[in-house]
């Protein structure tokens, strides 16, 4: 009896410990990002008055909008950090105009997709990523 009891008590200790480490492998997915190019496709090219349709668009400008945030939280973090590097030698340079407004950003990112369809099953952020660097490529020398 000592024997089942020891074994359950381990399988379900087991049990806990594998789904603890499932939780703990869906949040790293998670940070990472999960939407690929075509659910952002999706979410960026839509033009109604639809309030579902608005809370669609939501979901892209706000993809948008997180992008350049943490884009920005990292150069932070990086200038403060590695004061003696330049991040620019490191991961490059976004070159996006202080006036590029959000309809501009859905825009180009819209084309980028469209024209890259091979590539929609690729993570949303490095194709945004790809698709800003296309259209505001930074000036020589910089």
């Amino acid at each position: 009896m000592k024997l089942l009891s020891c074994l359950a008590s381990n399988a379900c200790g087991l049990i806990l410990l594998l789904s603890g480490l499932h939780s703990i492998a869906a949040g790293e997915a998670y940070l990472k990002g999960n939407f690929t190019g075509a659910e952002m496709l999706r979410y960026c090219k839509v033009a109604s008055d639809d309030s579902v349709r608005d809370f669609e668009r939501g979901i892209c400008t706000g993809f948008i909008d997180g992008f350049a945030a943490g884009h920005h939280a990292a150069e932070l973090w990086h200038a403060f950090h590695h004061r003696d590097e330049s991040i620019e030698n490191i991961y490059g340079q976004l070159c996006v105009p202080t006036d590029a407004n959000r309809t501009a950003l859905v825009a180009v990112f819209v084309r980028y997709l469209e024209n890259h369809r091979d590539n929609l099953d690729w993570n949303a952020g490095l194709l945004l990523e790809s698709a800003l660097r296309e259209a505001y490529p930074c000036p020589e020398g910089d």
